[in-house]
């Protein structure tokens, strides 16, 4: 019930998602790069990167079933060839001759997809290609699509286009940016080589190079017991002990003069439990090293706009994430 509260609580405080330089998480983009470890047929379809949790998978289209099925994923490591591609059964046992055209993300023999899998609790932010050149200027360059996908089956027609990308052979690597495209939730991101030219140019091999995520904001909060212990005093940011909730919170439901600390360690119900939550809160939402669901703008809101019927309702909120777990030390 404290959940269903949550958002009632900041509501009734008249919160917004407002933009704050002091942002509640600050978490930097984590990478799986495709093209570290074994090089060649890695004899399986898909691959987990152990520090994402992204999963890549290869597929091809069989023409004889005319579905799409699991192929195995082919990883290079050379200058300006770096990534995953896929070797399906059409192109021969291992794929190690014939270059890009067999080895790579192609339209050869047969339509290919790496999908990749976005791990939970992470949004997408970028992929990056390599080997998308400009077919050695030819009149059409190397052509690509990205689709995005709810289930991870492209034979059910659930595919969603995203962009279209062609080669060029000043620089043969790309970044698509994922939330200028509006998928960062996709649950999967779907590659494909296209052609564009009505059959006259199947040649449009290139790599999954590496694609980037970036933790979603909370599941992360400290308790107003951590922030009021002496030794955890250097994990405050921005407020020290001794200023006041006054001049944190711009309420003067303590009076002008009670400190920060003073109020984490007032013991007591309604207006003083909101009290002891919401300074956690504000420090939890300050700290770039907890993932906070709130901003230091969403609190301040919640106990500007707190009331008399709405000081448990806020103090919930603000507990239920002060509880999450701290990774604080």
């Amino acid at each position: 019930m404290r959940y269903s509260k949550l958002s009632r609580a900041l509501l009734l405080a008249g919160s917004t998602a407002l933009v704050s330089p002091f942002i509640a998480w600050s978490a930097t983009p984590l990478m799986a790069d495709f093209s570290e470890g074994v090089e060649g047929n890695l004899g399986t379809s898909s691959v987990t990167d152990a520090g994402t949790g992204i999963t890549a998978i290869g597929m091809y289209l069989n023409p004889a079933s005319g579905q799409f099925e699991l192929a195995n994923l082919y990883r290079r490591d050379e200058t300006g060839d770096e990534g995953l591609g896929v070797c399906n059964p059409l192109e021969g046992a291992t794929c190690d001759t014939g270059g890009g055209d067999v080895n790579e993300l192609s339209n050869q023999l047969a339509p290919e997809f790496i999908y990749l899998q976005r791990p939970d609790g992470y949004s997408w932010v970028a992929v990056y290609l390599s080997s998308l050149d400009g077919n050695n200027g030819g009149a059409v360059p190397e052509t690509g699509q990205i689709w995005s996908d709810d289930d991870g089956d492209p034979n059910n027609g659930g595919l969603t286009l995203l962009a279209e990308f062609t080669g060029n052979d000043a620089n043969v690597e790309q970044m698509l940016d994922i939330v200028a495209l509006g998928a960062a939730d996709a649950a999967f991101l779907v590659l494909r080589p296209v052609d564009t030219s009505g059959g006259q140019n199947v040649n449009n091999d290139y790599l999954v190079k590496a694609a980037e995520v970036l933790k979603d904001p909370g599941g992360e909060g400290c308790t107003p017991g951590y922030w009021k212990q002496r030794h955890h005093f250097d994990s405050w940011v921005m407020y020290d002990p001794d200023d006041t909730f006054y001049m944190a919170f711009g309420s003067d439901i303590f009076g002008m003069d009670k400190t920060l600390l003073e109020v984490l360690k007032t013991g007591g119900g309604k207006q003083y439990a909101m009290g002891r939550h919401a300074v956690a809160a504000l420090l939890n939402a300050l700290s770039g090293d907890v993932s906070y669901k709130y901003t230091k703008d969403e609190v301040v809101a919640a106990v500007q706009g707190a009331s008399m019927g709405t000081y448990n309702d806020v103090k919930n909120a603000f507990e239920y994430q002060n509880e999450m777990g701290c990774p604080l030390n």
